[in-house]
């Protein structure tokens, strides 16, 4: 199988052509010839050509490997801080905020739980006591915490959204060295990120429906056969489905990122995601893992630092509330951090695959010649065997 689709093999007219294959680009692709000298001859077209990619932007125009696509990322942070770090931090500051103020509202306090559970476990009469307890810690009626809950999800939905379709923008352009401004990068990726929003939608339908059909399963085996093995069922289930679950969040990844930079359609989108992760699957499970390693070391670093400030600056005597809203500000930086390197590393990917499958690099080398004259997101209308489906 080509790893182009039935796009042209390069040849000598194609002066940036790609090899194929889904490793490093072989030695000598970038390297010139002759030590580089000014005596150097210059290349003459043939088979054995040299070329040297083009690297307009944060990449050269050519497969990327890791340290290629890690590089890439902080370099976008670097050109479009305001598109990428600063508008992840604010967007995901706002359900935070709004998680606080449910919190003060429901007066949810971190001390009467801990109170009511210690009453709870030391009572003689827990059963009857337990409702009691339980009215202490949670004056509301249940409507009004689901209700809350709802409320954080939603906002933190538009808040994802937020995130992802600016973070697309400033790593496009970016490609081809192009600065992006806040209110840039949110304006380009408006009508993307309406379509993100839409396909979280349906994610979160297709995970309720499927929850919802495991639970009715498991209460008609329980009312069946019992529950010990309505239970080993379940189990059953989840090994089965678990690696299936797996396999396809690993397929369609790319399709948010493929909603900003690619003409609209949700169905197009997840085509060409499914198409540009075949054959890689294990390559972007790895890149992802690795990822998120880089992430979690990151994390834990800032979360020892902020516990250290913490306690220096509220003392042993800290009210345990206020701690409990100081760890919430802090996991949501920590969070919209992960958050904008992970969307650029997948933004990276779908420039890397679509390079290798589409010839990408082409369409991209094309606009660097010619600023000004495409679309603002650069490869936007790029044609390509996973795009057209051929």
């Amino acid at each position: 199988m080509s790893t182009h689709g039935d796009s042209p093999a390069p040849g000598p007219e194609d002066p940036s052509g790609t090899p194929g294959g889904w490793g490093q680009p072989p030695p000598g692709w970038n390297q010139p010839p002759g030590g580089g000298g000014p005596q150097s001859p210059a290349p003459q077209p043939g088979p054995s050509s040299w070329w040297p990619a083009p690297k307009p932007g944060v990449v050269e125009l050519r497969p990327l490997g890791f340290a290629d696509l890690l590089d890439a990322i902080f370099a976008v942070v670097r050109r479009a801080p305001l598109a990428t770090v600063a508008n992840a931090v604010l967007a995901q500051l706002v359900p935070a905020l709004v998680l606080l103020l449910l919190v003060q509202w429901l007066d949810i306090s971190i001390v009467a739980l801990e109170r009511a559970l210690e009453d709870f476990a030391s009572a003689p009469d827990a059963a009857t006591l337990g409702p009691v307890l339980w009215a202490e810690a949670f004056p509301h009626p249940w409507p009004a915490y689901a209700g809350a809950a709802a409320a954080v999800l939603i906002v933190q939905l538009l808040a994802n959204v937020l995130v992802v379709g600016p973070a697309t923008v400033a790593g496009m352009r970016a490609v081809l060295g192009l600065p992006t401004g806040w209110g840039q990068g949110l304006a380009l990726a408006r009508g993307g990120m309406l379509r993100i929003a839409l396909w979280n939608v349906l994610l979160g339908v297709a995970g309720m429906v499927l929850v919802a059909v495991l639970v009715a399963v498991a209460l008609l085996l329980a009312s069946a056969v019992g529950i010990a093995v309505a239970a080993l069922a379940v189990f059953g289930m989840f090994l089965v489905l678990a690696p299936l679950y797996l396999w396809i969040a690993i397929r369609i990844c790319l399709v948010p990122t493929l909603l900003v930079t690619r003409p609209p359609g949700i169905k197009r989108a997840v085509r060409s995601s499914w198409s540009l992760t075949l054959g890689s699957w294990w390559r972007v499970l790895g890149l992802l893992l690795v990822m998120a390693v880089v992430l979690g070391i990151i994390g834990g670093i800032l979360s020892q630092l902020a516990a250290v400030l913490g306690g220096q600056l509220f003392g042993a005597a800290a009210d345990p509330d206020a701690l409990v809203f100081l760890g919430i500000v802090l996991n949501t930086l920590i969070g919209a951090l992960g958050m904008v390197l992970t969307q650029l590393m997948l933004t990276m990917l779908q420039v890397d695959l679509r390079i290798r499958r589409e010839r990408l690099d082409l369409a991209l080398a094309t606009e660097a010649l010619h600023p000004g004259s495409s679309h603002p997101i650069p490869g936007y209308g790029a044609p390509g065997a996973a795009a057209t489906g051929t």
